[in-house]
């Protein structure tokens, strides 16, 4: 395979990627709303996955994480006032076609079926 057909792939890869600097700045904005909103001594790890700005939020101590693990209702509750307002500066950074999707995790545990759309509760509650 010779270089002309190479740069073509490369090319089509790197438009399937995060846009660089902008994507760190978006975690760096989703990482600091959600740390002055969430309690000072819970765990918040944020990056992008399947292009969405993907953060997993870990209640502390243990035993604050379980009882909201075991009370559903009240565990979504408290993911959707995370959610950074739409007025928020990583709206901004994340575009109009990607969203930004909390999900908690108790014990290095997590379930699809508890994550959050923030776009659905903040931007499009339909």
């Amino acid at each position: 395979m010779g270089r002309a057909s190479i740069l073509p792939l490369l090319a089509a890869t790197c438009l399937n990627l995060p846009a660089g600097a902008a994507d760190d700045r978006a975690v760096a904005a989703l990482t600091r709303d959600l740390k002055q909103h969430a309690p000072s001594q819970w765990d918040v790890r944020v990056r992008w996955r399947d292009g969405r700005l993907l953060a997993t939020i870990t209640p502390q101590p243990y035993q604050t994480a379980f009882a909201l693990w075991y009370e559903p209702a009240k565990l979504t509750a408290t993911l959707k006032d995370l959610c950074p307002g739409a007025g928020a500066e990583v709206w901004n950074l994340v575009g109009s076609e990607q969203d930004i999707v909390l999900e908690p995790s108790v014990g290095g545990k997590s379930v699809l079926e508890a994550r959050v759309s923030c776009r659905k509760v903040k931007l499009d509650p339909s």
